[in-house]
């Protein structure tokens, strides 16, 4: 079956969601969903999908770290998307471990049952950046595989997203906000549900290059957003810095202990020494976004979804 087939038929082909219970993956699941694929969603607790659920025609039950589980996840898939990554401070599971063996597993397993078109979730630079940072080195080692096992890889390189801007509003919540360095460097963060629509249009016609550095529709500086956040909340801005460097040294000094809490840290640092931009796409704002938040202070807005320390599998 051809992942080509005219989206009025609504039947693309079959479409592999690994990473679907998280804040990406869910967006994905529904936007692929609505374009006419039928979804095969990869998750450990199915309940985690929630507000996705209904858009999934099968859930598959496996552990991407566990390579004998996804047997059969791949059977007459068209097309996958991976966006599974480790986004927490705890110790495990560790990004060697599910950024890079997870996403590895999927890739050969997706290879072996003849997929053609993989689109997977690195990082804004990441092949420049992959140097000086382990765990965006384990995504970029994913970047390279996918491209020697499938004939269509496309890799997605967004800036940001807006549920990792949402610490700007916690913060304002809290009455004050820490920026990395002096806050002028810049960034266009792009909603999930923007990005999942984006990953749709890529997976059912990409373009040559089969790689998209992409962010969001406004340009902000850290301190253009920490004032739109307390402007949101209606009071008065209150903000300190952290200077990039004690970041890295920070995250030197918990390399031994935890590597996961190490190098977050360290790709924190980066947020104080360069701007993340990419090409804008999408439509959804983030006062608009900072809204919901401030309506739903007892939990995130609905069209919002959670990043648990696994992005999904």
């Amino acid at each position: 079956m051809s992942p080509d087939t005219d989206r009025k038929t609504g039947n693309r082909g079959t479409a592999v969601v690994a990473g679907a219970t998280g804040y990406l993956g869910r967006h994905v699941v529904t936007a692929l969903h609505a374009d006419g694929w039928r979804v095969r969603a990869l998750a450990r607790d199915p309940a985690r999908l929630r507000e996705a659920a209904p858009c999934c025609d099968e859930v598959f039950v496996g552990h991407a770290t566990r390579a004998e589980t996804l047997e059969g996840l791949f059977e007459g898939a068209d097309v996958a998307f991976s966006s599974i990554g480790v986004r927490s401070f705890r110790r495990t599971p560790s990004f060697h471990d599910v950024d890079l063996m997870a996403n590895l597993n999927l890739v050969a397993s997706a290879r072996r049952e003849g997929v053609g078109r993989f689109a997977f979730v690195s990082v804004l630079n990441g092949d420049a950046l992959r140097r000086s940072n382990p765990l965006i080195d384990a995504r970029e080692r994913v970047v390279e595989q996918l491209r020697l096992s499938i004939p269509e890889a496309i890799v997605l390189r967004p800036t940001g997203f807006f549920n990792d801007i949402d610490a700007y509003f916690s913060m304002a919540r809290r009455g004050r906000v820490w920026l990395i360095g002096d806050g002028a460097t810049r960034i266009n963060p792009i909603h999930g549900a923007d990005l999942a629509a984006l990953v749709a249009e890529i997976l059912a016609d990409p373009a040559p290059d089969a790689a998209y550095a992409v962010g969001g529709p406004q340009t902000f500086t850290q301190l253009q957003i920490a004032e739109l956040a307390f402007s949101v909340l209606g009071t008065r801005p209150r903000i300190g810095h952290v200077p990039a460097g004690l970041l890295n040294v920070a995250g030197r000094l918990s390399r031994p202990f935890n590597a996961n809490a190490a190098a977050l840290l360290r790709m924190f640092a980066a947020l104080g020494r360069d701007d993340a931009i990419g090409r804008a796409y999408g439509t959804r704002t983030l006062g608009a976004h900072f809204a919901g938040l401030r309506d739903h202070p007892a939990g995130e807005p609905s069209d919002s979804f959670d990043v648990s320390e696994e992005q999904g599998g």
